[in-house]
C-alpha cells in the first residue's frame, strides 16, 4: 500500500478532515508527486486512484482522475523546498478556527519547537491557484507548519509521516490553545526557549547507527 493511501485513510479515523476535503502528497524520486485525487472520500480511494506528477509543471505521468486541486500548492512546495517529502494539507477543525480568525498559534506548549517559534498564517488566496502556493511556500520559510486564512492547515516533513505527524501535533496544539484562551490567557514561551527545546529534541528518542 502507498504512504499516500495509508495516511488519507487515517484523516478522517483521526478527526482531521471529513468529506473530500484537503489532500496528502509525497516526492517519488527527483521529479515526481504522487497526490490524491479531486472529489473523491479519502475512505473510497485505492492504490489506483493516485495520480503521479511531473513536479515542475504538474503535468500527469500517472493515473485516471484529475489530480487534487491544490496540485499547484503541492508542487510548488517540492521545487521550492528541496528537503520537504511529503505533504499534508486538512481542514483540521482546532486549527481551522485559527485559521479563521487570521490568528498565529502560539508557543503555548514546547511541543511547538517541532514545527517552529510559532505557526504563522498566510494571507488568503483562493484555493487551487498558484497565489495560494505561493504565500504558502513564503511562510514555510520559518516553519514547518502554516495556516491557511479562512482555509486550513499545511504541514510538511522530510516524509509523509513525519508530516501527517506533524498535522497531529497541530492540531492537539490548536485544540490546546483554544481551550486555554477560553480560561483566560496563556503564558508563551519565548524563541529563546523554543530554541533550547529544539536543540533538545535533535537527542530526542532512540539512538541510531
Amino acid at each position: 500500500m502507498d504512504a499516500v493511501l495509508l495516511y488519507a485513510w487515517r484523516v478522517p479515523r483521526d478527526g482531521l478532515g471529513h468529506g473530500t476535503s484537503g489532500n496528502l502528497s509525497r516526492r517519488v524520486g527527483a521529479n515526481t508527486v504522487r497526490i490524491t485525487p479531486s472529489g473523491i472520500p479519502f475512505p473510497r480511494l485505492s492504490d489506483a486512484d493516485l495520480i503521479d506528477l511531473r513536479v515542475e509543471d504538474g503535468g500527469v505521468l500517472a493515473g485516471h482522475w484529475q489530480p487534487s486541486s491544490e496540485w499547484r500548492l503541492h508542487c510548488a512546495l517540492y521545487r521550492q523546498h528541496p528537503s520537504v517529502h511529503g505533504i499534508v494539507h486538512v481542514h483540521s477543525p482546532f486549527a481551522t478556527v485559527f485559521a479563521c480568525l487570521g490568528r498565529p498559534i502560539e508557543a503555548v506548549h514546547y511541543l511547538i519547537a517541532k514545527v517552529g517559534p510559532r505557526i504563522p498564517v498566510v494571507p488568503y488566496a483562493t484555493y487551487g491557484t498558484q497565489l495560494l502556493a505561493e504565500r504558502v511556500s513564503e511562510g514555510l520559510m520559518t516553519s514547518r507548519a502554516v495556516l491557511l486564512e479562512n482555509h486550513g492547515l499545511v504541514t510538511v516533513g522530510a516524509t509523509l509521516a513525519e508530516a501527517y505527524q506533524l498535522a497531529l501535533d497541530v492540531e492537539w496544539l490548536a485544540g490546546l490553545y483554544y481551550r486555554t484562551l477560553s480560561i483566560g490567557q496563556p503564558r508563551i514561551l519565548d524563541e529563546a526557549e523554543i530554541a533550547r527545546v529544539q536543540s533538545a529534541f535533535r537527542h530526542y528518542g532512540p539512538d541510531r547507527d
